[in-house]
C-alpha cells in the first residue's frame, strides 16, 4: 500500500497533471509547490482543487497511455475493440491483467487504479489546509470542503462497483501514519462513501451562479447538492443489485474458489427489499432537488403523452449534448477552446472537424445494433452471419428510415447520415471513417468483414447541433438516469405501476410507445435494454451488465461473438447511391470469465500482504 499513498513531508510535493485540458479552464498546481504556498492565496488553493476536479471526474474517461486510452464502450459490447496497441483491445480480447504490463500506468482492469489515491489525498489536504486561505471567506472554504469530500465519494463510488470493499482512508497521511491499511467489507465501504455524500451535500450550493457578485455562470459545473444526491442514488442502485445483493456471493454460483472468512469484501452478506427501497428514495430525492432548482427531464409532450420523432430526436439530442443543459447535473468539463488534439475529443469526436487520430477501429457493434427499435417499438430485421447472400442497400436504408429516434442521434451510417447535425457535411458524408466498406465485389459474396472496426458506423452522440465544436462535456449525471433507476427498483419491489410509470416517460420521450409488461422478470429485461439505449456510449452499460448478472454477459455482451455490418460500394462516395448491398460477418470474441464480475488489484499491491486479490486471480 506504501506506493498508493504517497506522503509528503514537510515540503508537500503536488505533483500536477499533464494534460492539454483544464477543467473549468481554471490553471493547475504543477511542478514543486510547497504546502503554505498553495493556500496561501485563493487562486493557488482553487488551482489544487480545480485538479482535484479534473483527474477525479476523469473516472473510465479516456487519459493518456493507460488502461482508459480508448473508451468503456470498447469492452462493453457496444462498439468495437479499437487497436490491437490500446488497453482496451487488450481486456477485450484476454480480461483484465493483475500484472498491469499489458495496459500501461498501474491499471491491471478499466481504469488507472493509483489515481484514486492521488485525487483522494489531494482532497483531504484541501480539507485540512482550506481554513489558511486569507483571501477567501468562509462560506466559500466550506463549499470548498464540500466539495473535497464530493470528489472523495465519486472516486470510491467508481471504485466500489469495480473493486467491492476496499482500503477506507480518512485522511491525508504522514510518513508515520500507519499505511498498511487493509480491505474493509463492502458494507463498511458503502456505509463511509454515504458518509463523505453526507459531508458533501451539507457544504455544497444548490447552484453556482452568482455564488458571489458579479459571477454569473462562471462557477457552472462544480458539484451542486443535485450532483451529490444523484452520486447517491447511483451507489444504492449498485448496492441493492444482485451482484451484491443477493442470498449468496456470486463466487459460490460460479463455483471460483474464495475463503468464507473474505466473502464480506465482495457481497453484502445477503438479500434485503429494504436496499431497493433505499435507493427509489435516493432517486425520488433527486427529482423533488431537480423540481425545485430549475432542472428538468428535457421532454416536449410531457408525461403521460408521446413525443413525436423529430421533438424525440430533438429533446433527447439536447440532454445529452447541451452544454449546462437542465438534464445535466453534473458533466466532465473540459477548456471550451477550439483545441482538437486532446483524448476526450479524439476518443468521441469522429467529425471532420477534428484529426482522424485513432478513431478507424470504433464503430458500432451489431450485437448493439440490434436492441434498437423501430419507431412503433418493433423489432428490427437485421442481417445475421449465415444468410445465402448480401441483402440489397435499399433494406438497410428501410431500416434507418423507420429505426428509432436515438439512434439517429448517436450514431452516422453510410447514406442515411445523422440527425445529430443536419446540413454540416463534416458530421455527415466527410466524417472520418463512417463505416466499414469494400469495392470488391468476392468479399461482398463470401460476407466476410470488410474493415475491421469500423462496423455500421461512426458515434455523433454528445454532438446534438454542435457545428464547428468540437469539445465536448460528457455527462456523468442526468435525470433520465434516475427515471430508468426508479423504474428498476420499483418493478423490483413488486410495484409494476410504479415501474411502468418511470420507464414510459423515458420511452414516450424517445417517442416509442408505451408498453404495459406485468410480468416481473420480462418487465426487468425492458428496463434493461431501455437503460442500455438510453445510456449508450455513457460509461454505464458495462458495470449495469455485471451487476445485474446479465444472463447474455457471457456470450453477446462482455464475452462471445462479435459482428460488424459491412457494405458493398462503388468507389469512394458514401451516398445511397453509390451502396450496393450490405451483409452482418463476425469479428471477434470477447472475453469473459465470471471472475470478471469484479476487476483485479494489480498483483504488485497484492504481494505487500495487506490487500486481499478479488477472487479469481
Amino acid at each position: 500500500m506504501n506506493r498508493l499513498f504517497v506522503i509528503l513531508l514537510l515540503s508537500l510535493i503536488l505533483t500536477g497533471i499533464n494534460s492539454c485540458d483544464n477543467f473549468l479552464e481554471m490553471p493547475e498546481v504543477t511542478g514543486n509547490v510547497y504546502l503554505d504556498d498553495v493556500f496561501s492565496t485563493r487562486k493557488d488553493a482553487e488551482g489544487m482543487l480545480f485538479a482535484a476536479y479534473h483527474l477525479g471526474l476523469k473516472h473510465g474517461l479516456p487519459e493518456s497511455w493507460g488502461s482508459t486510452h480508448g473508451t468503456i464502450a470498447s469492452i462493453s459490447g457496444e462498439l468495437t475493440r479499437g487497436y490491437s496497441w490500446h488497453p482496451m483491445y487488450k481486456l477485450v480480447q484476454n480480461g483484465p491483467n493483475i500484472a498491469g504490463e499489458d495496459y500501461q500506468s498501474n491499471a491491471a482492469g478499466s481504469e488507472i487504479f493509483e489515481n484514486n489515491w492521488r485525487v483522494i489525498r489531494r482532497c483531504y489536504i484541501i480539507i485540512d489546509n482550506i481554513h489558511k486561505v486569507e483571501d477567501m471567506s468562509d462560506r466559500m472554504k466550506e463549499f470548498v470542503r464540500g466539495e473535497a469530500y464530493g470528489l472523495i465519494a465519486y472516486r470510491y463510488m467508481g471504485m466500489f462497483y469495480r473493486f467491492g470493499g476496499l482500503p477506507i482512508v480518512r485522511q491525508a497521511n504522514n510518513m508515520d501514519d500507519d499505511l498498511a491499511i487493509p480491505r474493509e467489507s463492502v458494507q463498511n465501504t458503502l456505509d463511509f462513501i454515504l458518509e463523505s455524500i453526507d459531508e458533501a451535500y451539507k457544504r455544497v450550493p444548490d447552484s453556482w451562479v452568482d455564488i458571489e457578485p458579479g459571477d454569473g455562470e462562471k462557477w457552472v459545473g462544480r458539484l451542486t447538492k443535485g450532483a451529490v444526491l444523484a452520486m447517491k442514488a447511483r451507489l444504492l442502485i449498485f448496492a441493492a443489485r444482485p451482484l451484491f445483493n443477493s442470498e449468496t456471493p456470486y463466487t459460490r454460483e460460479y463455483n471460483i474458489n474464495f475463503p468464507g472468512e473474505n466473502e464480506e469484501l465482495i457481497w453484502i452478506g445477503g438479500y434485503s427489499e429494504q436496499r431497493w427501497q433505499e435507493a427509489i428514495q435516493a432517486n425520488l430525492a433527486v427529482l423533488q432537488w431537480a423540481k425545485n432548482n430549475n432542472k428538468r427531464l428535457i421532454f416536449s409532450a410531457g408525461e403521460g403523452n408521446r413525443n413525436t420523432f423529430s421533438d424525440a430526436i430533438k429533446d433527447y439530442g439536447h440532454g445529452v449534448s447541451q452544454l449546462n443543459g437542465p438534464e445535466i447535473l453534473l458533466a466532465y468539463k473540459i477548456a471550451n477552446t477550439q483545441v482538437v488534439a486532446n483524448n476526450m475529443n479524439m476518443a468521441y469526436n469522429f467529425s471532420n472537424y477534428v484529426e482522424v487520430g485513432e478513431k478507424a477501429q470504433i464503430g458500432m457493434l451489431t450485437n448493439f445494433l440490434r436492441l434498437y427499435r423501430d419507431r412503433d417499438g418493433g423489432e428490427i430485421d437485421w442481417p445475421r452471419v449465415g444468410e445465402a447472400a448480401p441483402r440489397p442497400i435499399s433494406d438497410f436504408g428501410d431500416n434507418i428510415d423507420k429505426i428509432e429516434a436515438r439512434f439517429r442521434v448517436d450514431m452516422c451510417v453510410p447514406g442515411k447520415f445523422t440527425a445529430s447535425n443536419d446540413g454540416h457535411a463534416n458530421w455527415n458524408e466527410n466524417m472520418q471513417y463512417l463505416a466499414s466498406f469494400t469495392t470488391n465485389a468476392t468479399v461482398a459474396e463470401n460476407m466476410t468483414r470488410a474493415q475491421e472496426g469500423r462496423a455500421v458506423g461512426s458515434p455523433t452522440k454528445f454532438y446534438f447541433e454542435a457545428g464547428a465544436r468540437v469539445w465536448l462535456e460528457f455527462p456523468l449525471f442526468r435525470l433520465a438516469e434516475n427515471y430508468i433507476h426508479l423504474a428498476e427498483a420499483y418493478n423490483e419491489v413488486g410495484n409494476t405501476i410504479e415501474a411502468l410509470r418511470y420507464l414510459n416517460i423515458i420511452r414516450n420521450r424517445a417517442g416509442l410507445p408505451s408498453i404495459s409488461v406485468t410480468d416481473k422478470n420480462q418487465l426487468r429485461a425492458e428496463i434493461q435494454r431501455e437503460k442500455a439505449l438510453e445510456f449508450f456510449f455513457e460509461n454505464h452499460r458495462f458495470f449495469d451488465v455485471k451487476f445485474w448478472k446479465h444472463p447474455d454477459i457471457g456470450t453477446n455482451i462482455l464475452g462471445g461473438p462479435k459482428y460488424e455490418i459491412s457494405f458493398l460500394r462503388i468507389g469512394n462516395l458514401q451516398t445511397m447511391d453509390a451502396l450496393v448491398s450490405y451483409w452482418d460477418a463476425y469479428s471477434f470474441t470477447g472475453f469473459w470469465h465470471p471472475k470478471w464480475f469484479l476487476e483485479p488489484f494489480l498483483q504488485s499491491e497484492v504481494n505487500k500482504g495487506i490487500l486481499v486479490q478479488n477472487p479469481g486471480y
